[in-house]
């Protein structure tokens, strides 16, 4: 017998529930219900995750297609010198050189500086920019002559008779002859260089007037020209960076060394030396060098800017370097020093002595006749 109308069945597993017809519609209409009302939450939600991608796209965009030169990151270099605060003349030119690199391209440059040595030490920044650990650097020429003998060339004696001299064959394009072709081998883009020294003779307690009086001493000197050329004048040479010299000098290791009067200054060589004698015998170079990799990745515009801000730090380094010779020896004598400049007939005598360098050289460098004649040419 079929159950009345007014029930229905609903089988669940093994057993039977009956449930009356005006029931069983309200379930019905409850389940309808709940399963519609779910299906319109569900599509909310789903309006809602769109609208809250939609927004975090657009501010994404909004962070990347605004000006670039506003929003993007700026461009990092890495600037390391050995060189302390003390040698103004060769740090405010390239502390200059940053700021107008940075203001000129509008901010998408940024510098990080690092001075006194707080990275590398003199003799350390040629292969740490060459590799790349440093970007850039205002390294000197005559600390890596072993690794380019052709460095050498500004440290032959008495070639140059005036920094300004110096200056203008290097801006004549000296390293043109095929310097800046072998330092890029390094990895190393020459930006720009500037002239620096002269040299002179700082002893400990004795003076030097003439070569003899070198003789059998020992002397802190800077690369290969500058050993052979103290070897012919009867010294023993050893190479140090100017940070050196001070311990060296208190210590007794050596009993002098020729440097530039920034160094004498800058490294307070005054306090552990009693003599200077002033002979102009040699210069060095230093020059404004970037990582390879680092300078390909830069936009054309800013490398024009760079190349422009180099040549003016030069300029400026040699302004500021005229002036520092201009007071030194005064500022030497005032910290105690006992100054000698060497007369003309002394200086004949030093020529005479040191002069057979520039053969020496020549059979290290074989295309170096080039460079001292274009050096003789341009002054």
């Amino acid at each position: 017998m079929s159950a009345p109308k007014a029930f229905r069945h609903r089988n669940l597993g093994k057993g039977v529930i009956t449930v009356k017809s005006d029931e069983y519609s309200d379930r019905v209409k409850d389940y309808l219900f709940f399963q519609l009302k779910g299906k319109e939450e569900h599509m909310e939600a789903k309006r809602i995750n769109v609208f809250f991608v939609l927004l975090i796209m657009v501010g994404l965009l909004a962070g990347f297609t605004t000006p670039l030169e506003a929003k993007s990151k700026p461009i990092e270099i890495v600037f390391s010198t050995y060189w302390p605060t003390s040698y103004e003349h060769l740090v405010i030119p390239i502390t200059n050189f940053m700021k107008k690199v940075e203001e000129q391209s509008n901010g998408r440059v940024r510098f990080k500086f690092y001075h006194s040595a707080q990275l590398y030490g003199g003799k350390e920044e040629f292969a740490a920019l060459s590799r790349g650990d440093i970007e850039m650097a205002a390294a000197v020429d005559i600390y890596n002559t072993g690794i380019v003998l052709e460095l050498g060339i500004s440290n032959l004696p008495f070639l140059w008779s005036t920094p300004e001299s110096l200056q203008r064959t290097l801006d004549a394009g000296l390293w043109d002859l095929g310097i800046k072709d072998k330092l890029l081998k390094h990895n190393i883009v020459v930006l720009g260089v500037a002239a620096g020294g002269p040299y002179q003779i700082y002893s400990k307690d004795f003076p030097v007037r003439l070569p003899k009086d070198m003789k059998g001493k020992k002397w802190g000197v800077s690369g290969s020209t500058a050993s052979k050329a103290m070897e012919l004048l009867g010294g023993a040479p050893t190479t140090m960076s100017s940070g050196e010299l001070y311990m060296a000098l208190q210590r007794r290791t050596i009993d002098g060394c020729m440097r530039p009067l920034h160094t004498g200054l800058g490294r307070k060589l005054y306090e552990v030396v009693e003599y200077l004698s002033i002979t102009n015998m040699g210069y060095f170079c230093s020059f404004l060098g970037i990582n390879k990799r680092k300078w390909d990745s830069l936009p054309s515009d800013v490398q024009e800017i760079m190349k422009k801000a180099s040549k003016e730090r030069n300029q400026e380094s040699l302004q500021m370097l005229k002036a520092l010779i201009a007071k030194a020896i005064q500022l030497h004598k005032e910290k105690g020093v006992k100054v000698h400049i060497v007369t003309k007939e002394e200086l004949r005598e030093f020529k005479k002595k040191i002069m057979p360098v520039y053969d020496w050289w020549l059979t290290k460098v074989l295309d170096g006749k080039k460079y001292i004649e274009f050096s003789e040419a341009h002054q």
